[in-house]
């Protein structure tokens, strides 16, 4: 039997009728664990990026998103570190480089994850054509802010600051408040101004892009991936 430290968020992962609604329903469940810590702690964060964009158009996932983002500012990012992260359910692993060094080579790209001990990407494997030495869980997004001093009353994260040409930098104004949206069902912080953010992120965002730019990605949602930090789902009840 699977410990589930948070029994109010049961993992319901066997009743998505398609890979990628097993999929949201593991990170929906991520997310709800995430949400309920940081309020715990008293933790600041908002939606992000693709996660934003489906609260604003779609209240809920982006149909062919694969994965949470959200904002987090240093000083709150630190504090999850040592207060929210040892919070975790224990399917649930807090990776970044300390954690997990193999992702010292990314962490440019992206500060840290939650990532879901039972799974793996399998996009991920095909593209890099065979198993990774980091851990391929189902993934949250840490993108974490600090005062980016190139932009006028900006904060920018990691993956800004690794695009020189970047103009998604949040503005100060635009974060300064938080306002709330609904995501699958429950409400969550968003920046007051998302409306222009999302204009520099996105254009046009509440247009969906072509089908052939609806990129799909697949897991392997009960067979995790060769990392010592993976758990086993041993359902025996399971069949694919």
């Amino acid at each position: 039997m699977k410990k589930n430290t948070y029994p109010q968020f049961p993992d319901k992962r066997e009743s998505g009728k398609t890979n990628t609604e097993q999929a949201h329903i593991v990170l929906n469940r991520m997310l709800c664990i995430f949400d309920t810590i940081c309020k715990k702690h008293d933790i600041d964060y908002w939606l992000d990026y693709g996660t934003l964009l489906g609260a604003i158009r779609h209240q809920g996932f982006i149909p062919w998103d694969y994965d949470i983002d959200i904002g987090i500012l240093r000083p709150d990012y630190n504090k999850f570190i040592e207060k929210g992260a040892p919070d975790l359910s224990e399917d649930i692993f807090f990776q970044n480089k300390f954690t997990d060094p193999a992702m010292a080579k990314w962490s440019h790209l992206v500060e840290a994850r939650l990532r879901d001990r039972y799974s793996k990407n399998l996009s991920t494997l095909k593209h890099f054509k065979g198993e990774v030495d980091w851990h391929n869980g189902i993934q949250l997004d840490f993108f974490v802010y600090d005062w980016d001093p190139t932009y006028e009353n900006c904060l920018s994260n990691s993956f800004e600051r690794s695009l020189s040409k970047s103009r998604i930098h949040i503005k100060i104004e635009e974060i300064e408040q938080l306002d709330t949206a609904v995501f699958e069902g429950k409400e969550y912080y968003i920046p007051s101004g998302y409306h222009t953010y999302l204009q520099r992120c996105f254009g046009n965002y509440m247009e969906l892009p072509p089908e052939n730019e609806r990129k799909e990605v697949l897991f392997d949602i009960f067979n995790p991936c060769k990392h010592a930090e993976s758990l086993n789902w041993n359902n025996k009840n399971y069949s694919p």
